[in-house]
């Protein structure tokens, strides 16, 4: 039995879906491993093989409210094939771009961004649900800042309880064995968080291509199936087992001036951990590598002082957050154009 034209694209987008997926997760293995090499709590490869099983096990056991918001931005009886290709060729060009040059910007940007773009020039202001895009650019802006004040505290608690500031002049770090357990404890859980929030975004994207071509098959918005949640969970795993040592190497070495300790590498991911936890359960499609970034920056005060944040570093993670939005906007816009005008799909 021959498939037709738009049901093969279908089956094309979902594979492309899971391949943003999988870009994520290479993408994004710098949020929860970068700190726990750079303070060699762990090996690299022990700790990125931790990282791929729980992004994993997040992605496939936590809810699926995220998942829901990102089906709702663009309202359903707008969506079309084509608008969700042009949405994931914009996501996957733009991520690809800025994890070669070991830029640390968000995937969840890159998809919010490239909903808009593609939803507004298929559609007009029909083509977006503003109250929805409004409740995740909320988030979004939160997120950063909550995690960098969260990255001051947790640190500063961090250091009360190891009592064990770093000497900025020493070659080695001695750390308290409880204090390292600990940094390795909370990046677990930003892996785990991780999986549970950006896993879901393309559920939500392959949930929308489902109920748009298969919907005579039984497949609606209001239901994420389990092969989806199980694909999209392995793909993730995959991309993060896989690994991307450009951006860790940014999360690593550049945000601060000074080598990190386990006190701030536990102070950042713990942070970052919780806040990811509690925007999945509301359904918050937030950024991790965002909120991690700025806590590796917020954790910095307590440990060395302001006056050691790589300001360069900073200004061009700043730089990422801004630009991405309105980049992977024009991308999908661009996408969307082209393929509508070889396909009227």
């Amino acid at each position: 039995m021959s498939l037709d034209v738009d049901t093969a694209i279908a089956i094309l987008a979902i594979a492309l879906a899971l391949g943003f997926d999988f870009v994520n997760g290479f993408h994004d293995t710098a949020n929860a491993v970068a700190t726990v090499i750079y303070t060699k709590a762990l090996k690299p490869g022990v700790a990125i093989v931790m990282s791929g099983i729980l992004n994993f096990l997040g992605a496939l056991i936590v809810g699926t409210a995220v998942a829901q918001v990102i089906t709702k931005i663009i309202p359903q009886d707008a969506v079309t094939l084509s608008i969700v290709v042009a949405v994931l060729v914009a996501a996957v060009l733009w991520n690809v771009i800025t994890w070669w040059f070991g830029i640390p910007v968000s995937s969840s940007h890159c998809l919010i961004g490239s909903l808009f773009g593609a939803g507004v020039t298929a559609a007009g202001v029909n083509g977006v649900d503003t109250h929805e895009l409004y409740k995740v650019l909320m988030a979004l802006l939160i997120s950063p800042l909550t995690g960098f004040v969260a990255g001051i505290v947790f640190t500063w608690l961090a250091l009360q309880l190891s009592k064990d500031k770093e000497d900025p002049g020493s070659s080695t770090q001695h750390h308290p064995k409880l204090m390292r357990w600990l940094h390795i404890l909370s990046s677990a859980s930003v892996s785990f968080s991780h999986g549970s929030n950006d896993g879901q975004k393309t559920m939500g994207i392959i949930t929308l291509i489902l109920a748009t071509h298969f919907a005579k098959y039984g497949y609606t918005l209001g239901e994420v199936p389990l092969w989806v949640k199980a694909s999209a969970a392995t793909a993730i795993a995959l991309g993060t087992v896989i690994g991307g040592w450009r951006v860790i190497r940014t999360v690593g070495t550049k945000i601060s001036r000074e080598r990190l300790s386990h006190a701030q590498g536990f102070g950042a991911s713990m942070s970052t951990a919780m806040i990811i936890m509690v925007a999945s359960a509301i359904g918050a499609p937030i950024s991790t590598t965002h909120t991690l970034s700025s806590a590796v920056a917020g954790g910095t005060i307590p440990m060395h002082g302001a006056e050691k944040l790589n300001p360069k570093t900073l200004k061009l993670i700043v730089l990422a957050w801004v630009l991405t939005l309105p980049v992977a906007a024009t991308l999908a816009a661009v996408s969307y154009l082209l393929i509508r005008a070889v396909w009227k799909g």
